[in-house]
């Protein structure tokens, strides 16, 4: 009889230690790929026989949370996380979301059978709408990130039961999957297509703050330059915003700049959002666009009966491309949470202005 309720009491010991293994492992106490205690240390330290801790282990295999090797024992996976709902948080700022994306990639994980929604890190902060994310079960996280260096701390531990994947820009302390453009190559050709246009001072604009795509810009707008013979001048430098919880530039150093004898005959703008800005500063320098200043931005957020097009040469984004890759990478981190994270650099393609040279259908920029 004592033996039976031995036996009893052993089989109803594994799922337990089972569980507590697994929530080791999924809490990251046990890192992933790390090898699990050995049977002897199980047997100390949960007071049961080797075959009940052998159990547990065989429960942790057949779960997923573990796989057995042969000689070494049990190594910590990544188990299967079924999230509570099928939502996707796209985190990003209210203020200054990025629309055109939200709905691009909404519309394809509709069809997949989850639902995109936008949580605002301008309320919540960008740790905060991670936390928020994943305190209501989401399955997954869009992180257009506002801030140069989360904190990992927060972050880390969420990542367990709620992949990741960065948007434009990586989240520098937190490795996760990444799908952004090839900023550099796009700002160096814009910057060789305002010299072929026989611009021999082109000077740079736009927003610099502690992104990497903003530095891959600027270092873009250089390398553009020294392949086409010129050299950048320290007082072509002319940025116009820098963070800040306000998006309001400050153009008064470009203005004073374009005003100057010397002043530049081309422009890099970084930012689309400031093209608006940038042109006043030139209309208040008494510069006409581009007859007295070719100017070239990165993007475009202006609407086609502006007639910007124009006067401007486009480093152009297809967000639906943008999408495609943002929806593969996600399915594919939701199916195999171990995958090793990915960067994913997707082409731009420069449109020459129509009113400063021929016009082109446009030259494809392969990511590098």
């Amino acid at each position: 009889m004592r033996r039976r309720q031995a036996r009893r009491t052993e089989l109803k010991g594994a799922p337990l230690i089972e569980q507590t293994l697994r929530e080791r492992i999924r809490r990251r106490e046990i890192p992933i790929g790390a090898i699990l205690p050995t049977e002897r240390e199980l047997q100390a330290e949960f007071g049961v026989s080797r075959s009940t801790v052998r159990r547990a282990l065989s429960l942790l295999v057949q779960s997923g949370w573990a796989e057995a090797s042969p000689n070494r024992g049990a190594i910590a996976q990544h188990g299967p996380v079924e999230a509570p709902t099928r939502n996707v948080a796209f985190i990003d700022h209210g203020s200054g979301m990025q629309r055109d994306l939200f709905f691009a990639i909404g519309s394809r994980l509709q069809t997949h059978g989850y639902h995109l929604v936008h949580v605002d890190s301008r309320l919540h902060g960008v740790e905060g709408a991670i936390e928020y994310a994943a305190g209501h079960g989401f399955a997954a996280a869009l992180v257009w990130s506002k801030v140069g260096f989360p904190d990992a701390a927060r972050i880390e531990p969420l990542m367990a039961d709620m992949p990741l994947l960065a948007l434009d820009h990586s989240l520098q302390t937190v490795s996760t999957d990444l799908v952004t453009l090839d900023n550099f190559g796009g700002s160096r050709e814009a910057v060789r297509h305002l010299a072929s246009l026989g611009c021999r001072r082109i000077a740079i604009t736009g927003m610099m703050d502690m992104l990497e795509v903003n530095h891959q810009r600027f270092s873009g707008w250089l390398m553009g330059l020294f392949d086409s013979g010129l050299e950048p001048k320290a007082r072509d430098i002319c940025f116009c915003l820098t963070s800040s919880a306000r998006l309001d530039a400050d153009t008064l150093t470009l203005e004073r700049r374009l005003k100057d004898p010397d002043r530049p005959d081309g422009l890099f703008v970084m930012n689309d959002f400031l093209l608006p800005d940038v042109l006043q500063a030139a209309a208040g320098a008494g510069l006409r666009v581009p007859e007295d200043l070719a100017v070239a931005v990165f993007g475009r957020t202006w609407r086609p009966e502006t007639g910007l097009e124009d006067r401007v040469a486009v480093v152009e984004i297809d967000w639906d491309a943008v999408a495609d890759a943002v929806v593969r990478r996600l399915l594919v981190r939701l199916a195999r949470p171990l995958t090793p994270p990915e960067t994913i650099r997707l082409p731009v393609r420069l449109v020459p202005a129509a009113s400063s040279g021929p016009r082109a259908e446009g030259l494809a920029l392969q990511g590098r």
